[in-house]
């Protein structure tokens, strides 16, 4: 587990809805393919799983209750749809934690 991982998320705005209200934390991911991270009973992901989420949107997340772009959608659908999301908030804040260089990546001249 990584500490600088989980710190990162100090200061910073949630990484889905924008807002910075001092409840932002390092989410672990909890979607449909969490198993493939690390996740098991009492498991969490791994630290490289985490989004910054405020505590409204790491609760809609966690509970499946995030909104969705179709809301036409089966119960299997939007939780398909709510797992994306998740990836996607994790892929930004992954980005956000190399622009912060908590994350190097060698030989990248971009963040070098």
């Amino acid at each position: 587990m990584s500490k600088k991982m989980r710190e990162g998320a100090k200061g910073q705005p949630c990484i889905n809805c924008g807002v910075n209200d001092g409840t932002v934390v390092a989410a672990h991911y909890t979607g449909m393919r969490g198993h493939w991270f690390g996740k098991g009973t009492g498991t969490k992901v791994s630290d490289l799983c985490v989004a910054d989420l405020c505590s409204r949107c790491h609760t809609a997340f966690d509970q499946y209750t995030m909104t969705t772009s179709d809301t036409s959608a089966s119960g299997f659908a939007k939780k398909i749809d709510l797992s994306e999301q998740f990836m996607f908030a994790i892929l930004n804040t992954l980005h956000r934690r190399i622009e912060d260089k908590i994350i190097s990546v060698k030989g990248n001249k971009n963040y070098d």
